[in-house]
């Protein structure tokens, strides 16, 4: 488990880098268009709260539950913001990739197979989580519900 505190302090060091990297990607791959007119600030903000997310999940020291939660409030918040849900999921990728591009830049190119597959299961989660949280809203909608009467998702929180 060397290698994966390496990669965790890597990659929580490197955040900032790592985010600005993504925002260059959303903002313009016509994949997440939806993202286009999102202030670079808040996009980077989005991209280390993933980043740290990712870390304390990686180190064991975030619950599942947590991970879930935070995710499928994403995916409420993001669909209230309009964005589709493919747009949501190519970035999650972007931003998958563009860690584990950061990572073998640094030489950290590993064959830890325990670590890669942490990570994969991570994004696999968030994915599904974030997708979780547009149902339950298509589900809100379909009721008759609304959230908190039309106001949008809450962010999520970081802690």
């Amino acid at each position: 488990m060397v290698l994966a505190s390496r990669l965790i302090k890597i990659i929580e060091k490197n955040s900032d880098v790592i985010a600005d990297r993504w925002v260059e990607d959303v903002i313009t791959l016509p994949y997440t268009r939806s993202y286009w007119n999102i202030p670079h600030d808040v996009l980077h903000e989005r991209a280390e709260s993933v980043c740290s997310r990712m870390g304390y999940y990686l180190g064991r020291r975030l619950p599942k539950e947590r991970l879930a939660s935070f995710y499928r409030k994403m995916g409420k918040a993001r669909r209230s913001e309009g964005h589709p849900v493919e747009d949501v999921i190519m970035a999650l990728f972007l931003l998958k990739r563009n860690i584990w591009l950061f990572v073998l830049q640094e030489g950290l190119l590993t064959t830890n197979l325990e670590l890669n597959n942490r990570v994969v299961l991570y994004f696999d989660r968030a994915i599904y989580y974030v997708a979780q949280g547009y149902a339950d809203e298509d589900e809100k909608e379909a009721s008759g519900e609304t959230a908190e009467q039309g106001q949008p998702v809450q962010e999520p929180e970081l802690t």
